[in-house]
């Protein structure tokens, strides 16, 4: 399920611009916050393209994203832009 956005968020990665956005997983009367990042960068290792430093960078910014964040979020979904 996804939450309402309230604010547009983005991150710089080398010069790309990534769309941010929080989602909430409700188990029961449990609600996680999921910060939701939408990359370009290659994931998978071993696939050309993939550079895990580009990927280390992108998850710190994200990190730090997510403790700049008022409302407190849970975990961090990274997401292969189509």
């Amino acid at each position: 399920m996804k939450s309402a956005i309230n604010r547009a968020s983005h991150l710089g990665n080398d010069g790309e611009t990534l769309r941010c956005w929080q989602e909430w997983e409700i188990a029961g009367r449990e609600r996680r916050i999921v910060l939701c990042v939408e990359t370009a960068l290659e994931m998978r290792p071993g696939f050309p393209g993939f550079d895990p430093a580009q990927l280390d960078a992108l998850v710190d910014q994200a990190t730090e994203l997510m403790h700049a964040s008022p409302s407190p979020i849970d975990s961090l979904r990274l997401i292969p832009q189509h």
